[in-house]
């Protein structure tokens, strides 16, 4: 039997991925025992991370919250990579496939191509043909039945090569699905591994508070309650005025602002308030430094409160109809004050992280700190938070 050049390099390609399939499976397997081991870690030093965090507030308190929350970016970026390894093995699996499948189709061509060819030169012959040309009656009748194979053939021939196109059609779609996981995966590490960069980098800052005294410590930190506490205030006179058009219409549900879904601190969360001594009217969401956020819904921004420097820094946006929501320790802003922003939209980045910009003295680690206010009162987020 004659191959086309063609046919030999897809036949040479399937053999070469089926010697290697074996080592992706292998590769997968290893990589989701490696990965479930480290979501284990994660999951251990995210509970002991909580538990300090619950402690009192003391300079040294700070440091080992710090080296906690070093460790578990430590490891998270290390899940991510596994994760990224697995996907890009699978890719490579699933790319093995499509050529298997591209083979298939071709050689299912082939055939269909040769049997319509005969089908085409048979019918060309009328049965008058054949019955002259034949030399009894089970001559004719097993030419009559050539021909009814033939066309057999054509009709299974063209269902399996459907078939074939729709699975190839299939493949396509996953593969292109893993490439955008691989992608976000890929975003997610450089996220995660840069967030750790400044986090380690912040640990210097926080370090040159040990010179103080745990008395002139827990000044500065009274100091930076009653600032925190003022500009809740603010907030609270900002929201009572929220603008009372038409925007949103009346309706009161949020996007998720960031993509995390992990809290570090609920709306009036008493550990907070046994930590600081006063009421906390937001929730904490933990991302790394420097994840986007999205505004939650249509809005006007109405409050940028950011002097570049590592003091507190919010922004607030009134979505009308009494409703105002404020991102604090923010480590950029890429809105204006009266700006209109579409639900999406990019207000600015995520910070928090102890000596960075917008972070604020009261912060432990990097997070989002999002407010819910409406009609003047705070009001706990999740009650409003969708998708």
């Amino acid at each position: 039997m004659k191959f086309s050049r063609i046919t030999k390099l897809l036949l040479a390609s399937v053999l070469a991925l089926s010697v290697m399939m074996p080592a992706f499976a292998d590769l997968l397997n290893d990589k989701s025992d490696e990965l479930k081991k480290l979501n284990d870690q994660i999951t251990e030093q995210q509970k002991q991370l909580d538990s300090v965090r619950k402690r009192k507030t003391t300079l040294q308190n700070q440091l080992d919250i710090l080296d906690k929350q070093i460790k578990l970016g430590e490891l998270q970026v290390q899940a991510l990579a596994f994760q990224i390894d697995g996907v890009s093995a699978n890719m490579s699996k699933i790319n093995g496939d499509l050529v298997a499948a591209e083979v298939q189709i071709f050689d299912k061509k082939q055939g269909l191509r040769e049997a319509i060819k005969e089908a085409y030169m048979r019918n060309r012959v009328g049965l008058l043909e054949v019955l002259i040309g034949s030399q009894n009656l089970s001559d004719f009748i097993s030419q009559i039945e050539y021909i009814t194979t033939i066309e057999g053939q054509i009709t299974n021939g063209i269902s399996v090569l459907q078939s074939l196109n729709e699975a190839l059609t299939e493949k396509k779609q996953e593969l292109e699905a893993a490439d955008k996981q691989l992608r976000g995966l890929q975003a997610a590490k450089q996220l995660e591994q840069n967030s750790l960069d400044t986090q380690s980098q912040s640990k210097s800052a926080l370090l040159h508070d040990a010179t103080l005294t745990e008395a002139e410590y827990q000044k500065k930190l009274e100091a930076a309650v009653i600032e925190q506490q003022q500009l809740e205030n603010e907030i609270a006179r900002l929201a009572a005025s929220s603008r009372r058009g038409v925007l949103n219409q009346g309706k009161y549900s949020l996007l998720w602002p960031i993509p995390s879904r992990m809290l570090t601190a609920t709306f009036h969360d008493s550990d907070y308030y046994g930590r600081f001594k006063f009421v906390h009217n937001a929730i904490d969401i933990a991302t790394p430094q420097g994840t986007p956020i999205k505004a939650p819904a249509d809005a006007y921004v109405a409050k940028v409160h950011f002097d570049g420097s590592t003091n507190y820094a919010y922004i607030a946006l009134d979505h009308g109809n009494g409703m105002v929501t404020v991102y604090g320790h923010v480590s950029a802003v890429l809105v204006t004050t009266g700006q209109f922003v579409p639900v999406g939209t990019t207000i600015g980045l995520t910070g928090a992280t102890p000596g960075t910009t917008g972070a604020g003295w009261l912060t432990t680690g990097p997070h989002l700190h999002f407010e819910v206010w409406l009609n003047g009162g705070a009001r706990d987020p999740l009650a409003y938070l969708v998708g």
